[in-house]
């Protein structure tokens, strides 16, 4: 009897134990649960997503937080007021943020510092993807279809007058003209310099600027030629004609959800959800919503569920 009693004693000490360790993993038995949840729609939780304050980065995570909402049990919020990428990736790094939208070469240049030779849109991709796995613990969704890179664009009476079709066409009459490009596009080594040693070509000035100011100074013909962002309104808004870059210098911008691995842990059916809409977004329907955000003064969250709507991806 005695031994019978202290067996059942260790057994209920062992249990004892064993209930304390659960009631401490409080937040890892959820986790535990939402993870082998079969059905997303049994999730529990709030998904945190972010933004820069830029017009079609704005759309994207609102679509991020409808398909959510539309195809799980989970909450998601959105956060527009992040003014560089670097800052958000920081917040991302703190885990104050869990999805956000984004570019493959701006993260491929700013975030990983890629000074390599020049990656096809597939090699950028997979490079910023491998990169944010090793080393930050974030992954990429598949990109969403649209490559948001600089373009050259000039006023269309412009084009017509001196015939220009493609970016090499400019090398006649560079020597004379005026340059607008964004903050750093002078300095970049992918942006200006780069560009300018592979085609030949040097323009009589480089002028830096907010990028918003490129369209006014163009439209007012106090430049010749602007580097725009090939998914931006305004060139539709102004008419201006973008030159084929023909020597495919500018590397790819594909717009693409980075996420927190410990996010897809959670609630591994994220994935496929946020990327019902890899590849379904061109470049002309990035910039018709960008036109709607800019020029028509629509809500982001509004373009976004007409988009999803009309697509058939949320009812």
């Amino acid at each position: 009897m005695k031994k019978y009693g202290k067996w059942l004693v260790t057994v209920l000490l062992v249990s004892i134990m064993m209930l304390g360790v659960v009631g401490c993993g409080g937040q890892e038995e959820k986790n535990d649960t939402n993870s082998a949840a079969a059905d997303p729609m049994d999730y529990q939780g709030e998904i945190k997503v972010a933004a820069q304050n830029v017009n079609e980065t704005m759309i994207l995570a609102n679509m991020a937080k409808l398909l959510i909402e539309e195809y799980t049990g989970l909450e998601a919020s959105v956060n527009v007021d992040f003014t560089g990428s670097a800052i958000l990736h920081q917040a991302m790094t703190g885990k104050e943020v869990d999805i956000y939208p984004t570019w493959t070469g701006t993260q491929l240049h700013g975030v990983l510092r890629y000074e390599g030779p020049k990656l096809s849109s597939q090699e950028s991709f997979e490079k910023v993807k491998q990169g944010f796995e090793e080393n930050f613990n974030m992954t990429w969704m598949k990109p969403f279809g649209f490559n948001n890179t600089y373009t050259m664009a000039v006023k269309r009476e412009l084009a017509e007058k001196y015939n220009l079709e493609k970016q090499s066409d400019l090398a006649e009459y560079a020597a004379d003209w005026k340059l607008a490009g964004d903050d750093n596009f002078n300095v970049l080594p992918d942006a200006y310099p780069g560009w300018s040693k592979e085609y030949g070509i040097e323009f009589k000035e480089v002028l830096p600027m907010q990028y918003g100011v490129i369209y006014r100074a163009i439209d007012q013909a106090e430049v010749d030629v602007a580097a725009a962002y090939s998914t931006d309104a305004r060139i539709k808004k102004l008419d201006l004609v973008m030159l084929e870059d023909d020597k495919e210098y500018f590397p790819a911008y594909n717009g693409a959800y980075v996420v927190r691995q410990g996010i897809l842990d959670d609630y591994p059916e994220l994935k496929n959800i946020l990327e019902k809409i890899s590849g379904e977004i061109d470049n002309a329907e990035m910039s018709a919503m960008n036109y709607r955000h800019d020029i028509d003064g629509d809500n982001p969250e509004t373009i976004a569920a007409d988009f999803l709507t009309e697509n058939g991806f949320i009812k």
